[in-house]
């Protein structure tokens, strides 16, 4: 496959020009995984690394591809593909303590008070149970979105816009947190320098991805629940998203076997920028 192939308008939305490079090692020799449409899945052969071939803009993925709505899109289409999985997945998540609480509880393991930003913040659902311990702030690159988070949270600054490009102080916060967010991100590295720069020294990052190494994934082939094409243009495993953190300057943190256990389709993951 060589370098920087163009797109035909046939092939991609509105923005989609080229192929895109490994996003963690930047080389150009892959394995097509699988096709879906027009989209392509593909493992670096220098790196391991999965993830989706092609690439489109900022623009072109706030305007065709809200995230909102194409949820509301895969949960239609698992309901009629998958109905008793949806069931069960759905019945599971009530067990658990609600999605919010969880992502604090995570963020509180590593981080009880300071200044956090949040790294995609969507709907500010988050940003609203983590401000009774941190001073919150969000970016977030959907509008639409981003005017919930400042509804729920009058108070806080929400930038709008990609990540790569918001204007964070530097050696600032305590907490950058990046939940169901580097799996979207067409440039991970440089969300994750971002974050570097961000962080005070000795500061976390808190994150949450898919897990393409899941037992789930291997059963459900391409079904499974963490392919969102083109959504989701990045597809980590535990192996690939400690060596991102450690090209990026951070420090993963030892954390928990259960925070990449294959048996779950979550992986958490911790790094510090070193003192």
């Amino acid at each position: 496959m060589s370098p920087r192939t163009p797109l035909t308008s046939e092939t991609g939305p509105s923005g989609a020009s080229e192929q895109r490079p490994c996003p963690l090692c930047g080389g150009w020799q892959r394995r097509l995984l699988f096709r879906h449409h027009q989209w392509e899945v593909v493992r670096c052969l220098d790196c391991t690394m999965v993830f989706l071939a092609q690439e489109f803009s900022y623009g072109a993925q706030v305007q065709e591809y809200d995230w909102a709505e194409r949820y509301r899109r895969e949960r239609e289409r698992r309901k009629r593909e998958h109905p008793v999985l949806l069931f069960l997945s759905d019945l599971t998540r009530r067990l658990k303590p609600e999605m919010a609480e969880r992502l604090l509880a995570q963020t509180l393991r590593w981080k009880q008070s300071g200044k956090l930003v949040d790294f995609g913040c969507g709907d500010g659902a988050f940003l609203e149970k983590a401000s009774r311990n941190f001073d919150v702030m969000g970016v977030e690159i959907s509008p639409r979105a981003a005017q919930s988070a400042r509804t729920r949270l009058p108070k806080a600054d929400i930038l709008v816009g990609p990540v790569t490009e918001a204007p964070l102080p530097e050696d600032t916060f305590d907490v950058v947190t990046q939940f169901s967010f580097l799996e979207h991100e067409w440039n991970p590295a440089a969300a994750l320098r971002a974050a570097y720069r961000a962080l005070r020294p000795g500061g976390i990052t808190v994150i949450k991805v898919p897990n393409y190494a899941s037992w789930n994934r291997r059963v459900m082939g391409q079904a499974w629940s963490g392919y969102r094409l083109p959504e989701h243009c990045n597809y980590f495993t535990p192996l690939t998203c400690r060596r991102i953190l450690t090209q990026t300057g951070l420090r993963p943190l030892g954390g928990s076997l259960l925070d990449r256990l294959p048996t779950s389709d979550s992986l958490w993951m911790a790094a510090e920028k070193p003192s």
